[in-house]
């Protein structure tokens, strides 16, 4: 090519280079990658109020064990310390009523520090104190946020049989 070829392309090759350069931009930004993993420990800071409590079963079936509307509270401080308490329903005795003695196990309360693997999707409790023998140690919940709500899933053992549990918060 001489340069007066040149001078005629430039043009052209400049509309080419402009077109390249926003290819390649667009193939580097956030349209084409997923997102950078985002820490989601600052997601957990705060007080948070148990919307509810359900069971899935092996077989399939789901069950609300601790009734429709259990009472119970979460807290994640920012410096890494939590705090649990929730119950059933009619195992609230603030309510002034008589708790029938089978719901006299149905309460959890622990505290002690966390740590939030965001790759993962883990939250790890590390006990201090619980109510509960079978919630002592580290318990890793796998969690999820969505529509503003926080959802935390439990693997135990319920009648003997392994059972999920999906407790969900809502803030306080």
């Amino acid at each position: 090519m001489n340069f007066e070829q040149a001078v005629r392309a430039t043009p052209r090759l400049r509309s080419l280079w402009l077109i390249s350069l926003c290819i390649f931009a667009i193939s580097q930004s956030s349209f084409a990658k997923p997102p950078l993993a985002v820490n989601d420990a600052a997601h957990f800071i705060g007080t948070w109020e148990l919307v509810s409590v359900v069971a899935a079963w092996p077989d399939g079936h789901a069950t609300n064990p601790w009734g429709d509307h259990p009472p119970g509270r979460l807290i994640y401080t920012k410096d890494g310390r939590m705090l649990v308490l929730c119950m059933h329903e009619f195992r609230n005795e603030a309510a002034r009523s008589v708790i029938p003695p089978e719901l006299q196990n149905e309460a959890a309360g622990y505290f002690g520090t966390y740590k939030v693997d965001s790759d993962r999707h883990v939250v790890s409790h590390a006990i201090v104190a619980t109510l509960r023998p079978s919630e002592s140690g580290t318990i890793d919940r796998t969690y999820e946020f969505k529509d503003g709500e926080l959802y935390l899933r439990a693997k135990a053992t319920r009648d003997g049989l392994p059972v999920t549990y999906v407790l969900v918060w809502k803030r306080a």
